[in-house]
């Protein structure tokens, strides 16, 4: 019993190191976009759920099925905050889950067009492994917006 305990948290001590420095590759890519995009406050990157709103000052605006996303750098971490809050509601947890899914994909691929685009689809299905996002992200960050 005590073996597998011992186990379990040098498993979740590596997923915590893992997942900080994920999380400093994407906060580090989205600082530097920023900055090369003379936006304001690029420090805001650094600041979990926050740095969707840089990450929606980065792509100025969102399309869906030929609706226009109202301010979508608001739009992006107040619907991240609902997915935290209701995510242990039964059945209203799982949709509002989805749907935050969706428009951060709907979100990045954008991001992938505007740097990248002849590998937006490409990165945009790899970006659904989740972890992958950071990587490609830090990839784009040297690079000057195409459109």
């Amino acid at each position: 019993m005590f073996q597998f305990l011992a186990l379990l948290g040098i498993f979740i001590f590596f997923f915590f190191i893992i997942s900080i420095i994920l999380y400093v590759f994407m906060a580090y890519a989205l600082y530097t976009m920023a900055v090369r995009q003379g936006l304001e406050n690029p420090w805001v990157a650094w600041i979990p759920i926050a740095q969707l709103y840089t990450l929606g000052k980065l792509i100025k605006g969102l399309e869906i099925f030929n609706y226009e996303v109202p301010n979508i750098e608001i739009v992006l971490p107040v619907a991240s905050i609902i997915f935290v809050v209701f995510r242990h509601v039964h059945l209203l947890g799982p949709i509002v889950s989805l749907l935050n899914f969706i428009l951060v994909l709907f979100a990045l691929n954008k991001l992938y067009k505007l740097y990248k685009p002849e590998s937006a689809t490409l990165y945009t299905v790899l970006s659904i492994l989740g972890f992958t996002v950071p990587f490609i992200v830090f990839s784009l960050k040297d690079k000057d917006p195409v459109a």
